[in-house]
């Protein structure tokens, strides 16, 4: 599972010694929308430009089928800035600075991810925690996080530092799984793993 920027920050600071300040402390589940297919993008500007592509400031998203554009990568959670009605940049960190491109993107097909809401009972974010790592890995200590969920589908677990709004530090695809009503989702194991680059 690839780390948000604001993670690989967070892993560094506390490696020389910082004490980190936005520590994960809770687990959030989200949904994928349909993908925005034959997005392009220009590496004069890193701009990217699809008609009516229906983005905002400040979504969550990946990108998927990625040709050209060099310095992008598959499946990292980027954020949306400077959006407009035909074109957008994206950012590694919420708000922050568009991502320097070196390579026209051809095509790519962007995928925005939604947080849950709602239900009875509502969906709410859980709280997670870890034991101390051994050899770069460490394993959650809640053993297993259980969330009420609407009518959904889950696609991928995120890792936050608040139990609303906070720091994303990292996300991690699931098999996706259909819930036709409401139900639970069970999170029944969370490995932070350095060694292998992901959750």
């Amino acid at each position: 599972m690839p780390y948000s920027a604001a993670g690989k920050n967070l892993m560094l600071d506390a490696l020389k010694g910082t004490n980190p300040t936005v520590p994960i402390t809770h687990a959030a589940l989200f949904d994928e929308d349909p993908a925005i297919a034959a997005v392009t993008g220009t590496a004069s500007s890193d701009v990217f430009a699809k008609t009516a592509h229906g983005l905002s400031n400040g979504n969550l998203v990946v990108l998927r089928s990625l040709s050209g554009g060099a310095g992008l990568t598959e499946e990292i959670p980027y954020f949306v800035i400077t959006a407009n009605a035909n074109d957008f940049q994206l950012s590694r960190v919420a708000s922050g600075s568009a991502i320097n491109f070196t390579s026209d993107v051809t095509t790519v097909s962007v995928v925005r991810l939604v947080e849950l809401t709602g239900g009875s009972p509502a969906y709410a974010r859980k709280s997670i925690a870890f034991n101390t790592p051994v050899d770069g890995a460490m394993d959650d200590s809640t053993n297993g996080a259980v969330f009420d969920v609407p009518a959904c589908t889950v696609n991928y677990v995120g890792f936050y530092s608040a139990v609303s709004a906070g720091t994303l530090l990292g996300i991690d695809p699931v098999t996706a799984e259909v819930f036709a009503a409401q139900g639970t989702y069970t999170v029944t194991d969370a490995d932070l793993d350095l060694n292998t680059g992901g959750f």
